[in-house]
């Protein structure tokens, strides 16, 4: 992984909610024990709670941009 992703990547944890940050954890909880039942599933809400997120903010920013004109 290059330098500038693994930057990338950390500022991205950051801004996570606890909850993401929390799933996260577990995932890598049931990945390191070899979980290949829950590993998936805890994948898959991972990255619906980042999607969430994301959009989130994304609004934010615009309801903000908007406002500022």
């Amino acid at each position: 992984m290059s330098a500038m992703k693994s930057e990338s990547s950390k500022v991205m944890r950051r801004c996570l909610p606890p909850e993401t940050l929390e799933l996260i954890s577990l995932r890598g909880i049931a990945r390191a024990a070899g979980n290949r039942e829950l590993r998936p599933e805890l994948g898959k809400q991972c990255s619906q709670a980042i999607k969430q997120d994301l959009e989130e903010r994304r609004a934010a920013v615009m309801l903000e941009a908007a406002e500022a004109e």
